[in-house]
């Protein structure tokens, strides 16, 4: 089991890293560690996602489990929330195409009517309208159909039967006497006072699912709980996969996760655990592949990574809480806090501040210019774009508005999609 401390009889004679092991960053030689030596156990999410995965990703990520023997352990909560999200899960995957392919033709009636309206403008004979209209709907037609095409062809082996789906057939040959016992009742109802009052105070992990119903706030604690209790029995190194990216697993500088959180670490070592790491898929099948010696797919590590971008890009105007976060520990750690301030402001009154409450809170005087001072926004923004924290689709945060075209701004708009998810970050803290 590796260690971060050194101490003598007394307790004294400490180092850098004793009561800071959280912020060590991990070496190749840890790594080899705990993934040959330690405990290695996957999130829910880890397990639901070979669902979203090309066969190709699937078959590795699978293999990189199957491969660690008896160091592989699922917490027996983990397979509850399976079990649970499986159906979902694979209905949700399935329609993507079909939506896809829907959307799109949507999007070619759309077309075709701007079309029409341009036409009607300009007096565009019939017959030269009838013609782009034609190769309108022929070149949406065939994204429409391939979009139909790539769907069908990768999911024609999943099935909700479990006889024949290849995830439930890989899970079960890799996860085969490694999955612990559950809660006894009297156990649980005790664990789920004790987990609602960790949720309340924050005490990491699960306060970020706050707002889940009935007992779903306490799915990552009764994760955690059972983690903690196999690591000690053990004695020894954890590293707990997931895609989970939420700030009470993650210790985040500037919007980046570093490691897990200190309060994890020492409550991992006060259980009789040993360290703790945490990994993402991806991260998790690129470390694992040369230790464990895996012969890994080009491509596989690629299409992992989509998929961890999949909650991203579906989050309201592709930023989450964390990311929204993240911008704004930006902005203060360079000295605009005050940008902090216009934003919530802003989206206190339903996404827009005038102007001259921007001067009151900002303590600007009257003969100030206003130029530029969404700038620092828009900079650190570029910023979580290039570090994969946001996609490049995500929406502008705050954009000035004119009122008589060029010249002073009238006030500053906080995109729409975005006021209702930095309220609720803002009532949170409260």
């Amino acid at each position: 089991m590796a260690s971060d401390a050194t101490t003598d009889g007394d307790g004294n004679g400490r180092g850098l890293f004793d009561d800071f092991g959280a912020f060590r960053t991990p070496t190749t030689a840890d790594f080899e560690a705990v993934l040959t030596k330690g405990l290695v156990a996957p999130d829910t999410n880890v397990l639901l996602n070979l669902y979203r995965y090309t066969e190709q990703a699937r078959a590795d990520l699978l293999a990189a489990l199957g491969s660690l023997g008896d160091r592989l352990w699922v917490p027996h909560h983990v397979l509850m929330e399976f079990w649970s999200n499986r159906e979902t899960t694979i209905s949700d995957a399935q329609s993507t195409s079909a939506k896809a392919a829907q959307d799109m033709s949507g999007h070619a009636d759309q077309a075709v009517q701007t079309l029409r309206t341009w036409a009607n403008r300009v007096a565009l004979s019939d017959e030269e309208l009838k013609d782009l209209s034609d190769r309108l709907n022929m070149v949406f037609g065939e994204v429409g159909q391939k979009i139909t095409e790539v769907g069908e062809g990768e999911w024609q082996h999943i099935t909700h039967d479990t006889s024949t789906d290849p995830v439930i057939t890989g899970l079960e040959r890799a996860l085969n006497g490694r999955v612990g016992a559950s809660f006894a009742d009297k156990e649980r109802a005790e664990l789920c006072t004790l987990g609602k009052e960790r949720v309340e105070q924050r005490v990491p992990p699960g306060y970020m699912d706050a707002k889940k119903d009935g007992d779903g706030a306490l799915g990552d604690f009764f994760v955690w709980e059972q983690l903690l209790r196999e690591a000690a029995r053990r004695q020894c190194d954890v590293l707990f996969v997931t895609a989970d990216a939420k700030e009470d697993w993650w210790r985040k500088e500037r919007g980046i996760n570093r490691g897990p959180r200190p309060e994890l670490t020492a409550e991992l070592r006060s259980r009789g655990g040993g360290r703790l790491f945490l990994l993402s898929p991806k991260r998790f099948l690129e470390v694992a592949a040369p230790i464990l010696e895996l012969s890994v797919q080009a491509g596989s590590v690629a299409d992992i990574e989509r998929v961890e971008r999949i909650e991203a890009e579906d989050a309201p105007g592709g930023w989450t809480a964390a990311a929204i976060e993240a911008l704004f520990n930006g902005l203060s750690y360079e000295g605009y806090g005050n940008r902090v301030d216009v934003i919530r402001y802003a989206a206190e009154m339903d996404g827009r501040v005038e102007a001259i409450s921007v001067y009151d809170i900002c303590d600007y005087d009257d003969d100030r210019s206003l130029r530029g001072f969404t700038k620092p926004i828009k900079r650190i923004s570029s910023k979580l774009q290039e570090q994969g924290v946001i996609p490049d689709s995500a929406v502008p945060v705050l954009t000035a508005e004119y009122k008589n075209g060029p010249g002073r701004a009238s006030g500053f708009k906080v995109h729409s999609l975005l006021v209702q998810l930095i309220n609720d970050m803002a009532d949170e803290e409260e």
